[in-house]
Parts: C-alpha cells; sequence; structure tokens
C-alpha cells in the first residue's frame, strides 16, 4: 500500500441508515451520540465543496494553496524546479526534473456515497516525496517503467508514456476519474480498474486511437472536471485537441492550432479552450460550435461544476470564469507569484 510513502486518503464512514421503526432498538453509545454522521478524524465536515487551487511557482519553486471560499492564501513549502502538477480531488502532485513526485495535502477534498457526498477541510501540508515513476491510484503505487505499467495484479504494456518532446513539450497525462485511472499511451489510453473478482488488485483495459491517427498527434496531458469522465488533451503536435469519454471510448479530434490550452466541463458539456492570440473560446461539447469568445491571457484552465480557473503567470493572477454566463469574469485573484502550475482540489 501507498500509505508508507504517501499521506493516507481518509474516508468516510458508511453511511446506513437506522429502521426507526423497529422495537428493541439498541441505544446509542456515548461515543456514537457524540461522533457526528461521516466524521473523519483531524477533518472538518462542510455543507459545501471547500473548492481550493494548488499553485507553484516554477522560477522559486514556492508552492501555495488559494482557499476559493476565503480567498486565503496559505504557503505550503519549496519544491525546487517543478515541471508539472497533477492533482486527485485531494492531493497535488509536482513533478520535479529528475522525475521525482513532491505530494501536496491540500486539506480538502469530497467523498461521493452515489446519492450525497460529504464535504471536508482539513489542514494544508507538504507530504512526503515520490520516487519517479510512482503513479498513486486509491492509495496504491503504480509503477511506470520503460512501456510497462504494474500493480497489483497487473502488469500491462503502455508504449512511451514518457513526457513528449514535441515542440510544444506537453506531458502524456494521466488523470484519475471516476472510472478509473487513465495512463496515455502511444496507441491510446490505458485504463486501470479495480477487478471485481479479487479486492486490492487491479486490470487494465485499453482504449486505442481512432484509425489513421498520426503518432505525432497523440493526446498530451489530461485535464478534467473532478467526477467527470470526458477527457480533454492537447494534441502533441499543436494541430488541434482530443476529447476522450472514458466510458465510451470514444475519441474525437478538433484540429485548431491556435489552442494553447483546453479543458471540459463534462460528457456533452462546454469545452474551454485558451488561443495563442488571447482569447478564451467556448464550444459546445457534442458538435463542436463556438458558443463564446472573450479576450483573456493564461496558459491553464482548470474546471469545475460551476467555474473555470484561468491561470496568469504573466500576470501573476488567477482569473475566475463563469462559463455559463457568456465567459462572465466572476473574480480576479491577484496573487504577488507565478502561477507556472495550478491545479483544483476539494471536489
Amino acid at each position: 500500500m501507498i500509505a508508507a510513502t504517501l499521506p493516507a486518503l481518509l474516508l468516510a464512514a458508511g453511511c446506513g441508515t437506522s429502521d426507526s421503526g423497529q422495537e428493541n432498538e439498541p441505544e446509542a453509545t456515548e461515543t456514537e451520540e457524540s461522533t457526528p454522521h461521516g466524521y473523519i478524524e483531524g477533518a472538518e465536515e462542510a455543507a459545501e465543496p471547500q473548492s481550493r487551487l494548488v499553485l507553484a511557482d516554477a522560477g522559486t519553486g514556492g508552492i501555495h494553496v488559494l482557499d476559493l471560499i476565503t480567498e486565503e492564501i496559505t504557503e505550503a513549502g519549496e519544491f525546487a524546479d517543478p515541471q508539472a502538477l497533477r492533482g486527485d480531488g485531494r492531493y497535488g502532485y509536482l513533478t520535479g526534473a529528475d522525475g521525482t513526485v513532491q505530494v501536496v495535502d491540500s486539506g480538502a477534498w469530497t467523498v461521493d456515497h452515489g446519492d450525497h457526498s460529504h464535504y471536508y477541510r482539513a489542514a494544508i501540508e507538504l507530504g512526503e516525496q515520490l520516487p519517479a515513476g510512482t503513479v498513486p491510484y486509491r492509495e496504491t503505487p503504480f509503477t511506470v517503467a520503460g512501456d510497462t505499467v504494474s500493480g497489483p495484479g497487473l502488469e500491462e504494456t503502455c508504449a512511451d508514456p514518457s513526457p513528449s518532446s514535441s515542440s510544444r513539450g506537453y506531458p502524456m497525462g494521466t488523470a484519475v476519474t471516476r472510472a478509473g485511472l487513465v495512463l496515455g499511451c502511444a496507441d491510446g489510453a490505458l485504463l486501470v480498474t479495480e477487478r471485481e473478482d479479487a479486492e486490492g488488485e487491479f486490470t487494465a483495459e485499453r482504449i486505442p486511437y481512432p484509425d489513421g491517427t498520426e503518432p505525432g498527434a497523440r493526446a498530451g496531458e489530461f485535464h478534467h472536471r473532478a467526477g467527470s469522465t470526458t477527457l480533454a488533451a492537447l494534441a502533441a503536435d499543436g494541430t488541434g485537441f482530443w476529447l476522450l469519454d472514458v466510458t465510451t471510448g470514444d475519441w474525437q479530434f478538433t484540429a485548431d492550432d491556435t489552442v494553447t490550452a483546453v479543458n471540459a466541463v463534462g460528457s456533452g458539456g462546454a469545452v474551454l479552450t485558451l488561443t495563442d492570440t488571447g482569447e478564451l473560446v467556448s464550444r459546445d461539447g457534442t458538435d463542436g460550435t463556438e458558443t463564446a469568445r472573450v479576450p483573456l491571457t493564461g496558459d491553464r484552465i482548470e474546471v469545475d461544476s460551476s467555474r473555470a480557473y484561468i491561470s496568469d503567470p504573466e500576470g501573476q493572477q488567477v482569473v475566475e470564469i463563469d462559463y455559463a454566463d457568456g465567459l462572465r469574469t466572476a473574480r480576479t485573484f491577484d496573487l504577488g507569484f507565478t502561477p507556472s502550475h495550478m491545479v483544483e482540489t476539494g471536489r
């Protein structure tokens, strides 16, 4: 288990309901009466998602967490020469130049029980460092070495999963979705899920690119809304962007060599892109029709169920966008440092 190197992901207790009409129902103990439903030790339960942004400055190595509710910024520590940042809803994973991964506990997460969710906030902490090639999923480390992905009960080929050497330099991605862990490979994506017949062991399913896809046009770094199974990625050769529906295995390519960043709200929802002409564009996720366009510079897009966040390193700010209201600017956060890398947590 990854608990030895990564702070354990705390899960809420089961959310069962009692039969209030049952006779001779046992009396609650003092502990049960004093413990709130869904309690997690060391965390405070909230009534709504506790959204936060993990931000890293590539120049200084400074790591910061912006609380999107209180608007407070917390310094979380430093990590030299961060190259990339991804998240899983609670933790941020900063990758260094040598492949070492620095774990950042944002102190905000959601536990989804299907028919309802629990929202938690806790202290922001700098976690331990993971060796190059460890990809954490469900508290389990999956190792990517050469062309092989391995984990408990799993050993699969994933050709060329290493960072891209394309002119734009986008790394091949991994993404943690509700459907499973997705890894980008030269021939498509690899979807890793837990086996139904063997607890704690995993299996993998291949999602190949459409026939005729050129090797240079493969998807780069994956982006998506937390809870969504629709992934967005720039083509490594800069010719456009991909959408991948993980549940159906469908890839959709849009040719547009002006796009510099992309993210997707979810199945059939808006697709947001930044262009090299300094604009934010919203497209219909079904047919690709442009629905809105506004002037805005930035280099990364994070989305949740109601807002998008655009990082602007040159302006040292993050802009909050209401993408359902014509790309209206809702808030602007002046940071005082360069947000070279960004990921949203708490959702």
